[in-house]
């Protein structure tokens, strides 16, 4: 009861008027990036953001006088040319979705808010959709009550009986897609189509719709930017160094071309650890790009960007929390405290 009062009593403490002015002030050159992917306006089918509570969050970040640039600015900051960054604050959004350009854009813009949109161009381009999307449209629509697939060597076997049978099966089968090769990934996610008696369209359904190339240049219009984030978003780590290179190249091609000012930061699909590595770094670095982003959780700071050849190419991001209490934290520089004080 007592741990409960204190934590209901701190987060009400984050979010006293003037409090992140004066948290920031002591933070120095550091910032935070926030990533988020879709945006859902009551459609529980969905999962992502609520309108709502993007638009709040942007309420509160803008009434608390945080400095929301452009990552293009961050990145030039980050160098060393402007300002001292003081807890300054980055949005961007990944993928591709359509719901973030009918969605996401209109609400960025109503809080001149910049962001950078990383998009998967197969996916713009309609020749493929995105394959964790193809295993939940299997799962949604199966009339199996049980399924049985091989994957990397091993027979899954999923109970779709249950309330949360599919739910909980997606998410397993997906997580298990993100541990083998992108090849047996393909391969695993027609056997559970070919399993669950489920024929998977050739162009994404419209519940996973991309947005097209001339949203983006309508969103470009608007403040929105746009760079590369693979063509078909495998688990790059997961492939072989001829399809890393054309996934990372032909992204970049695509951007460049139907983009009107392309931003030359690379966006690593999924991000973590275990997700890409030097040779994608290597890869990035020689076409020239100016940094990569990861999804690690953590701050970026002037020190660690400019601390050797690898530090602009595995910036680390926060996911965008719903609550405001948790975005103070994080926004406010109060979690990377914590994190100081941890490690010392």
């Amino acid at each position: 009861m007592g741990m409960r009062f204190t934590r209901r009593v701190y987060h009400k403490l984050l979010l006293v008027p003037r409090l992140p002015s004066l948290v920031r002030y002591l933070q120095g050159d550091h910032a935070t990036i926030f990533y988020l992917h879709r945006v859902r306006d009551g459609d529980p089918r969905v999962t992502g953001i609520e309108a709502k509570c993007l638009r709040s969050g942007l309420a509160y970040l803008r009434r608390n006088r945080y400095e929301l640039i452009s990552l293009t600015e961050l990145f030039r900051r980050l160098e060393g040319d402007g300002p001292r960054l003081r807890g300054a604050v980055a949005f961007t959004i990944d993928d591709g979705y359509l719901d973030q350009a009918e969605l996401a854009g209109p609400i960025f813009s109503e809080f001149d808010c910049p962001v950078t949109a990383f998009v998967a161009t197969g996916f713009l381009d309609g020749i493929a959709w995105l394959w964790w999307d193809k295993a939940e449209y299997v799962f949604s629509n199966t009339r199996r009550t049980s399924l049985a697939v091989e994957l990397g060597g091993t027979e899954v076997r999923y109970d779709l009986s249950r309330g949360a049978g599919p739910r909980w099966a997606n998410a397993d089968f997906v997580a298990r897609c993100k541990v083998v090769s992108d090849a047996e990934k393909h391969r695993a996610i027609a056997r559970l189509a070919e399993q669950a008696e489920v024929d998977l369209p050739s162009a994404a359904p419209s519940r996973y719709a991309p947005m097209t190339w001339d949203h983006v240049r309508s969103l470009e219009r608007r403040g929105m930017t746009f760079g590369a984030h693979s063509v078909t978003h495998p688990i790059l780590s997961r492939t072989e160094t001829e399809q890393a290179t054309m996934e990372i190249t032909e992204s970049w091609r695509r951007v460049r071309e139907e983009a009107r000012h392309p931003v030359p930061i690379f966006c690593y699909p999924n991000g973590h650890d275990s997700d890409f590595g030097e040779r994608e770094v290597a890869i990035v670095r020689k076409l020239g790009f100016v940094g990569a982003l990861s999804s690690r959780a953590g701050f970026v700071d002037a020190a660690s960007f400019q601390r050797g050849a690898d530090g602009p190419f595995t910036i680390m991001r926060q996911p965008f929390p719903e609550d405001l209490s948790v975005l103070a934290q994080y926004a406010g520089g109060i979690e990377r405290l914590k994190h100081i004080v941890r490690r010392s």
